[in-house]
């Protein structure tokens, strides 16, 4: 039997991995969108893209961390949403934000 603080856990899970999931949506629709109003090979789109993309990127990596903090039964929000984890440190072993000292220094 489930005890409220267990319940309390997978709630907070589920939210943590459907607002996650909502924003890496939400980045995915905006770089859709720059490709239209600006065009795959304009200055700006591309510079937008790039960022958008390492957002993108960066609150996925972060998503899997936190998830797998969630209970071990925890199932996640259902088939829609990959069951995997795979984590790599970014690119050159340096920390993508400059955060020395931080998660993804090499």
């Amino acid at each position: 039997m489930a005890t409220a603080k267990e319940g309390k856990k997978k709630e907070y899970c589920d939210e943590v991995l459907g607002e996650l999931a909502y924003m890496i949506q939400n980045i995915k629709d905006l770089r859709e969108q720059g490709a239209l109003a600006y065009g795959t090979d304009s200055e700006v789109f591309r510079a937008h893209d790039r960022h958008l993309g390492d957002l993108e990127e960066y609150i996925d990596w972060k998503l899997q961390i936190l998830t797998t903090a969630c209970p071990f039964e925890w199932n996640g929000l259902g088939e829609a949403v990959e069951s995997t984890v795979s984590v790599r440190q970014p690119e050159g072993g340096r920390c993508i934000w400059g955060l020395h000292g931080r998660v993804g220094v090499g």
